[in-house]
């Protein structure tokens, strides 16, 4: 028996097909012409299971950003025994009037590589490469920022595969300030980035309004109901979540009292807004939130008013006492079993034909390209690239199976001789196709970021870019994802001062609250967890130091010219050889919260509890830790970093307690 045809090799057959006709294709004649279900057929594969194959291959070509034209029968729309299917041309490929200079090429490469989670970071730079098959390339990359986007939350895939599909979802919420779980049945519109946090906008089917989610909030696997809607309708969700979310937090204030100079003075200082009352007014838009970053900050910060925000910060400190008052259970915690490391996404049928549909065009627009610069550029390795080359050739123009000549071919001579790539025919596939929704809205999202950390793009920039790819895209719901990047005056001279390579001045508080003056030749920006990070030699220390924005204040950018290089590193926390090395336990759902300090920990779990070792340099960030989490987040070990963390609850708790009339 002859070997199957792969699946990939079937949808490119069945893209060739539909790309080839004018009048359309019958089910019929794609089952008697279309090589991957000629071949199916003949081995007896009935026609009910021809069908749910197609139904399988239209939506996956669908979602890599076909668009299949049905033409059925004007007098029975429903019938689609009938029905003929076609990919029109004009409607398939990126407009040829879609434009990108080179100068926004270079903001949009920044955009793509701003996702840390591999899989919008695939789609990304799937829609990047399309553009760059257009036959453009980067001139002069952008140096000195790193974007980091993250999406961390196990919801957040899933929701964002229902927008693009107009999937209706049930999911498991979490009440906001509570242990009641209610059960949702929502349609998603549109997820964004408020705050460092991830939100889903919805219409919620039992409120029957628009309603936003906190993602880390949701603790139950996302399911789809079967109910369809039109992704259309997320059209402008993501910008109405936004101003939503905005005026929510004009509306609320909290009054809160600070320690002059300390953190806490630091990073709520910068969201005050102008007051008559005594000590910061911070808008704030979720109570429970707040009270986690309050109760972090320990003696530093204490709420004044509304009442009801004190007594949620209250809670999370007895709670804290209350847990790391009692003995802890180290044999719980050796006996956890090690987390199995994470499989790289599968490079599946799906993603083989996302890589030919632009791969064809790429090559086309180059000539003559290396098997290894190919495979550079479509993130495979040199094998899998002529792997794929082999299955390309085999693909052509429906002919009851066979072929007559309109099939793809390549130099095979070059490739043999010297492992370089050119196409010598083509079939159908040469203009570069659409941006899928989803590349659409990763790139955008990446751009957002990437404007609010290099400033190289003004409003009226971001927007244009934002249209083009929007128009490039081969749905409606390209602007579905959206963050929220503010940008202030300290953030953006820091801008500057990477860009023109200036000298900077600054206050700088360490985590112990002691100030120093700092002179720093800046060599870049991070941008990670929505937090801030300037990287750049210090002339104190001598040496590459890397300095949280939030604790840095009298900001001065001289006029004078960085002479030093720094070694600048991607990653913000690289562990040292007098680390702390200390345990932590918490709820498996909280991981996405504090996911920006496991990237080298050692992660167990046991039952719903997670167990991370983490190398840490100050103990004193435990005790802030536990303090966010509640009483959720436990300090399992070093005994010292326990009780430290215990001591910090008490003393704050005893500052409310002392307030009280």
């Amino acid at each position: 028996m002859a070997d199957r045809i792969r699946a990939e090799e079937r949808l490119m057959n069945l893209t060739v097909a539909l790309l080839g006709t004018e009048v359309g294709l019958t089910r019929a004649q794609i089952f008697e012409s279309v090589t991957g279900y000629v071949d199916r057929a003949r081995e007896g594969v009935d026609e009910p299971a021809l069908e749910r194959m197609f139904e399988r291959d239209k939506q996956q070509l669908a979602e890599l950003g076909s668009r299949i034209q049905v033409i059925g029968d004007s007098d029975n729309p429903l019938n689609l025994r009938e029905a003929r299917y076609r990919i029109p041309r004009e409607d398939n490929g990126l407009p040829e009037d879609l434009e990108f200079t080179p100068a926004e090429l270079a903001v949009l490469s920044l955009a793509a590589d701003a996702w840390s989670e591999a899989t919008m970071s695939r789609e990304a730079r799937a829609g990047l490469r399309k553009i760059r098959a257009l036959g453009l390339d980067v001139d002069e990359p952008i140096i000195g920022f790193t974007p980091r986007l993250s999406a961390r939350d196990e919801s957040f895939e899933p929701l964002q595969r229902a927008i693009d599909r107009g999937s209706e979802v049930r999911f498991d919420y979490l009440r906001p300030g509570s242990q009641r779980i209610r059960n949702r049945r929502v349609r998603p519109l549109a997820l964004v980035q408020f705050e460092g946090r991830w939100h889903l906008h919805a219409d919620d089917e039992g409120t029957g309004e628009p309603r936003t989610f906190l993602l880390s909030r949701i603790v139950s696997e996302v399911r789809t109901t079967g109910t369809r809607f039109d992704p259309a309708d997320s059209v402008g969700a993501a910008d109405r979540a936004l101003a939503g979310l905005r005026a929510l937090a004009d509306r609320q204030r909290a009054v809160i009292e600070v320690t002059p100079g300390s953190e806490a003075w630091l990073r709520l200082s910068r969201r005050a807004v102008p007051s008559d009352e005594q000590g910061l007014t911070v808008p704030y838009v979720d109570a429970p939130v707040l009270a986690d970053e309050v109760a972090s900050y320990g003696p530093d910060a204490r709420i004044v008013a509304p009442a009801e925000l004190r007594d949620l910060v209250l809670d999370r400190l007895r709670a804290v006492r209350v847990l790391h008052a009692r003995p802890a259970d180290l044999d719980r915690a050796e006996s956890a079993a090690p987390e199995k490391p994470k499989r790289r996404p599968a490079f599946d049928s799906s993603e083989r034909m996302r890589v030919y549909l632009t791969l064809v065009p790429w090559l086309l627009e180059r000539g003559e390209v290396p098997v290894a610069e190919a495979a550079r550029e479509f993130d495979v390795t040199p094998e899998q690239m002529r792997s794929m080359l082999r299955t390309l050739t085999v693909v052509g123009g429906p002919s009851g199976g066979y072929y007559t000549g309109d099939m793809f071919d390549i130099d095979w001579n070059l490739l043999e001789q010297q492992d370089a790539i050119l196409l010598t025919q083509t079939v159908g596939i040469d203009r570069v196709q659409r941006f899928t929704t989803r590349e659409a809205a990763a790139l955008i999202a990446g751009l957002q970021l990437a404007q609010a950390m290099t400033g190289l793009l003004d409003d009226d920039g971001l927007e244009d870019l934002r249209r083009k790819l929007a128009r490039g895209s081969s749905g409606a719901g390209s602007a579905a994802v959206a963050v929220d990047a503010p940008i202030d005056e300290a953030r953006a001279e820091l801008s500057r001062a990477v860009r023109e390579r200036k000298v900077v001045r600054f206050t700088y508080r360490s985590l112990k609250g002691d100030a120093t003056t700092r002179t720093v030749d800046p060599a870049g920006m991070l941008l990670s967890s929505s937090e801030w990070y300037l990287q750049g030699w210090c002339h104190l220390r001598e040496a590459t130091r890397t300095f949280h924005l939030e604790r840095m204040s009298d900001v001065v950018v001289t006029d004078e010219i960085a002479n030093h290089a720094a070694d600048v590193r991607p990653e913000l926390f690289v562990p040292g050889a007098a680390d702390v090395v200390a345990t932590l336990r918490f709820p498996t759902r909280m991981r996405a919260m504090l996911a920006q300090f496991l990237e080298h920990a050692e992660v167990a779990e046991s039952g719903t509890e997670t167990y991370a070792r983490i190398p840490i340099a100050d103990i004193g960030t435990l005790r802030r830790i536990a303090a966010r989490g509640g009483g959720d987040v436990e300090v399992v070990a070093p005994a010292a970093a326990r009780d430290a963390a215990r001591e910090w609850a008490v003393l704050t708790e005893s500052l409310y307690v002392s307030t009280v009339d």
